[in-house]
């Protein structure tokens, strides 16, 4: 009988130790694929994100300099920062020095044709150069340099070079000025007619082929009234 027993407490044990066994590979087996599938949610997380940023930067140009600060806690009111209140509201912005002062120029989209003048009156406003914004470089007429900022409807604060860029790359030069058409939701090269959206910067009419080039585009810093905004590449 106890012989009996002992056979039986012996397959017992061979059992229990290969069912524990079993349970801890297969536990262990599951562990690695949590691990292994958690990674490789972070991965794809990971690699989103940095496509996303690369989209992001692929999109601005950096073909001509663009190098803007504006201070708006100096200049509470501005049209500069009207244009970055609501959304289908865009200024053209230049800017030119006068006996010794940055000016900064300012034309909202508002049907009124006016243009601000902004004066740098500080030091430290002043210390910043305005040289570098954009293509433009019209010696005569500052108003027609520059980039044309604003906010868009479905993609935030945009600022767009204020030059027709075909029009460059076609006949070269760097004098091709943007102006508002229609309801000033566009503007038109007057030189080759075609008419660019300020929502996303594409060719809405008077495209020349699929050779075609959009607006060139530059980064919009700003976190609300009364802080700093930048534009630039």
């Amino acid at each position: 009988m106890k012989k009996k027993t002992s056979i039986y407490n012996h397959i017992y044990n061979k059992v229990y130790i290969y069912n524990k066994v079993y349970i801890y590979n297969k536990v262990k087996r599951m562990a690695a694929k949590a691990v292994l599938f958690t990674f490789l949610c972070i991965s794809l997380i990971l690699s989103s994100s940095l496509l996303a940023s690369c989209d992001a930067d692929n999109s601005i140009s950096t073909r001509y300099p663009c190098q803007f600060i504006f201070r708006t806690i100096y200049h509470p009111g501005s049209s500069i920062e009207t244009a970055l209140q609501g959304a289908g509201t865009y200024t053209m912005i230049s800017a030119k020095k006068v006996n010794g002062a940055w000016n900064i120029y300012s034309t909202l989209n508002d049907g009124k044709s006016h243009t601000e003048t902004i004066v740098l009156s500080t030091a430290k406003e002043n210390y910043a150069n305005y040289s570098h914004l954009g293509a433009g470089n019209d010696l005569k007429d500052a108003n027609k340099n520059g980039f044309i900022l604003g906010t868009s409807n479905f993609n935030g604060y945009v600022a767009w070079d204020r030059q027709c860029l075909n029009c460059i790359l076609q006949y070269g030069g760097t004098n091709y000025p943007l102006e508002w058409t229609g309801n000033r939701q566009s503007v038109i090269c007057n030189k080759c007619k075609r008419v660019y959206s300020l929502e996303n910067g594409t060719i809405t009419s008077g495209g020349h082929g699929k050779e075609d080039k959009m607006l060139m585009q530059y980064r919009v810093t700003y976190t609300g009234i009364g802080s700093v905004l930048t534009v630039g590449n």
